[in-house]
């Protein structure tokens, strides 16, 4: 499989597809917190919030990444990953992605974990989670997603 980094010195690209997970438990939404791989690679001074996931591959199918970069977040099996249903494409408010001025196209997926009252095993990409209700994901979440995802995740929860 070639990676995107295989990738980068034969073209330029236009946008990275980034695949997340809105992951739901009792009406209240798992967050994380950027640790400071994330910060580092996204040129970021302020912690911001954000969902599990990550940049899609190359050769991956969108379910293939949300279960890998939820497994390697949050340190879960692969097989503990229900995804429901698409919920949101969205550009991002971040304009740059790990060092690179290249737009981010987040597309989010509900989803479920089978044992969502585990305590998870971050990598350091992230400092910590939280389960989160709707309104406070929504601001949160405001540094990094758009403002249509934010309305429409308002509506969705509430």
């Amino acid at each position: 499989m070639r990676y995107v980094s295989d990738l980068e010195s034969e073209r330029k690209f236009l946008f990275y597809v980034g695949i997340k997970a809105l992951i739901i438990k009792d009406k209240k939404i798992l967050l994380l917190s950027s640790g400071k791989e994330e910060l580092s690679s996204t040129m970021r001074k302020q912690i911001f919030w954000d969902l599990p996931g990550g940049k899609m591959e190359a050769g991956e199918q969108v379910e293939e990444t949300l279960m890998r970069e939820v497994s390697e977040e949050l340190g879960v099996s692969k097989h503990d990953l229900k995804i429901i249903k698409p919920f949101d494409v969205s550009v991002s408010n971040f304009k740059i992605s790990h060092g690179q001025h290249i737009p981010l196209i987040l597309m989010t997926y509900i989803c479920k974990l089978k044992k969502p009252e585990r305590k998870f095993k971050l990598t350091n990409e992230h400092a910590q989670y939280e389960w989160v209700n709707v309104k406070n994901a929504a601001v949160r979440l405001s540094t990094k997603f758009n403002k249509s995802f934010i309305v429409k995740l308002l509506e969705f929860l509430l």
